[in-house]
């Protein structure tokens, strides 16, 4: 007797495991992570850290988990069906979805790994890849409000490429802004008097 599970069943059965063991991990990982508060929780003489909440990068991680699985699972499909000619379209479907799960993993982390750390006289930035700066207050440019739905800055050093950027609904914004509007008024100010607050 051989055993043929449909695909509805298999679908079925990984609806309930795939979400069962992300929880399972999530809460693990809560419960072994000591309860943190956002003023100084990185290193010594950190004032704040602005960086994304923890829902946004592990939505991400259980998106591409979820591709990678679907991903697999489609590719595993196809092994078996490799005579039949239709089978190369879920073949490509199946990578491209493992590649697309990657791709959202990776983004991940990367937004876990974004941070702005604030001391009395500089901001240590953490971007998604690259490795950390320290910012001068007194290197500031200019100030800009972001382009996203979210709102935000986007601040612009003197000498470096690219602009710091951070969300509003990250945490620790409001300190953020009140940090810059003390150790670089100039820029907060013509920020304020252009685009107000």
């Amino acid at each position: 007797m051989t055993l043929n599970l449909s695909p509805v069943l298999i679908a079925l059965l990984a609806m309930i495991a795939i979400p069962a063991a992300v929880s399972a991990l999530v809460r693990r990982s809560d419960r072994k992570r000591p309860p943190s508060t956002v003023v100084g929780d990185e290193a010594y003489g950190v004032l704040f850290t602005v960086r994304a909440r923890r829902w946004n990068y592990l939505l991400l991680r259980i998106i591409g988990i979820v591709f990678i699985a679907v991903g697999g699972f489609f590719f595993l499909a196809t092994l078996s069906m490799l005579d039949d000619p239709d089978a190369i379209g879920m073949l490509i479907a199946g990578v491209g979805m493992v590649l697309f799960g990657l791709l959202f993993v990776y983004l991940g982390v990367g937004q876990k790994r974004r941070r702005v750390e604030a001391y009395d006289s500089q901001l240590v930035v953490t971007p998604m890849f690259r490795a950390p700066r320290t910012v001068d207050p007194a290197a500031i440019k200019h100030i800009r409000p972001t382009t996203n739905r979210f709102g935000g800055l986007d601040i612009k050093v003197n000498g470096q490429r690219g602009v710091i950027s951070v969300i509003s609904i990250d945490a620790a914004y409001p300190e953020l802004c009140g940090w810059l509007e003390q150790r670089a008024p100039a820029q907060w100010n013509e920020f304020v008097q252009v685009f107000g607050r």
